[in-house]
């Protein structure tokens, strides 16, 4: 059975603030955009392996479900081959289950936005289930903690046995990567943040200096400045996750590089604002834009240059007159 739980739709999305006639090229892709119908499948006695489904009767993968893109033919090889090894051992039965994951959702990001975004799918059906997880899942605070406030059950299973489960709620993407629907995204912060309301009015700097990657290079030559105009430098790997969520709901403002911490945005009220660094020449990666606008806020940009780690370095003079731009000196 099929299942639709949110009809999709055209979203119109605001441009971004500040932006300059010669970066549209950058974000018109995005300003229209259309958003699929999300469903809740049913699915009768598949195998679990990892973050893979498969269906030997009739020979099914499921790819749509557990791939946000197509993967490539070697990916779909290699677990084949792992399906085939774990036939021989112990099997684990399961009587019902609900999938919302894919290849990506032990990333921060792609949990928060999508994994999410397909449990409220299924809670659309007002019926019971539980989320099952690979046991990758079990260092993920956020994933437990984030479950636990929308109220789900979720059981942990073993990559290394087969987990036949009789009926399979499968939840379908609710957009295409990088996009929402903004109904879920606006349905999803109301769940997280429940009765908390912000009023401190804080200004956080996301630094990634700690990330081992994509870090800004010259993130010193602009500490002065944030402090000038009352912004707090912030280091989220440094937070526990309980730490971070009550900080960035006392958020007007969140800046930084692009990286998945920007996606805790969610926990900020709407109609505030986010300021995103992003790479020259970069027309793909718009998945901020687009949750920002989607949350109703305020979205503003600065183009950096890269070294060739793909580290940032932010122009001093750009930046400072964005925040001009955005707290009106």
């Amino acid at each position: 059975m099929r299942n639709r739980t949110f009809i999709g739709g055209t979203e119109y999305r605001n441009k971004p603030e500040n932006l300059n006639k010669n970066d549209i090229n950058l974000f018109e892709h995005e300003f229209q955009k259309e958003i699929f119908d999300s469903y809740v499948i049913d699915s009768k006695n598949v195998y679990l392996s990892g973050k893979n489904i498969i269906n030997f009767k009739k020979f099914k993968f499921y790819l749509n479900h557990t791939y946000m893109n197509r993967p490539p033919l070697k990916n779909v090889i290699k677990f084949i081959i792992k399906f085939l090894k774990l036939i021989p051992k112990s099997k684990i039965k399961v009587d019902s289950g609900v999938w919302v994951i894919n290849n990506k959702s032990e990333n921060y990001f792609h949990w928060m936005t999508e994994s999410l975004a397909r449990v409220l799918s299924f809670q659309k059906l007002n019926k019971k289930g539980t989320i099952l997880l690979p046991d990758n899942f079990n260092s993920l605070d956020f994933a437990s903690k984030t479950l636990d406030m929308l109220d789900v059950e979720y059981k942990i299973y073993s990559n290394e046995n087969l987990v036949k489960v009789r009926d399979l709620s499968l939840t379908t993407h609710t957009a295409p990567a990088g996009n929402y629907n903004s109904k879920i995204i606006s349905e999803l912060h109301h769940k997280l943040n429940k009765d908390s309301k912000s009023v401190s009015g804080k200004r956080l700097w996301l630094s990634r200096k700690f990330s081992g990657r994509r870090f800004l290079v010259n993130e010193e030559d602009i500490t002065t400045m944030l402090q000038d105009y009352g912004i707090e430098i912030i280091y989220p790997e440094k937070l526990s996750y309980k730490e971070q969520v009550k900080i960035f709901r006392e958020a007007e403002f969140i800046g930084g590089v692009h990286g998945a911490a920007l996606a805790n945005m969610l926990y900020m009220e709407m109609n505030n604002t986010v300021l995103e660094l992003r790479a020259e020449n970069d027309a793909h990666n718009n998945c901020h834009y687009s949750l920002a606008v989607s949350l109703k806020n305020k979205f503003y940009y600065v183009i950096c240059e890269n070294d060739s780690d793909h580290n940032f370095i932010v122009d001093v003079k750009n930046l400072k007159e964005t925040l001009n731009k955005i707290f009106k000196k």
